[in-house]
């Protein structure tokens, strides 16, 4: 008995909690990249004009 699993849709049971809470997920993983973005930006400091530290 040979199956092949190529169905691609979500049980329906994920449906039904995408519409009632939102696809959290996706959500979650938007905001921590917009978190990254301004993380970077804020412990950028190159543009203070020190000059760079050279190991010694």
């Amino acid at each position: 008995m040979t199956t092949t699993a190529t169905r691609t849709d979500h049980p329906p049971i994920y449906e039904s909690l995408l519409e009632e809470l939102g696809d959290v997920p996706t959500e979650t993983r938007e905001v921590a990249e917009r978190i990254q973005r301004e993380a970077k930006e804020a412990l950028d400091w190159r543009d203070l004009g020190l000059p760079e530290r050279r190991p010694e």
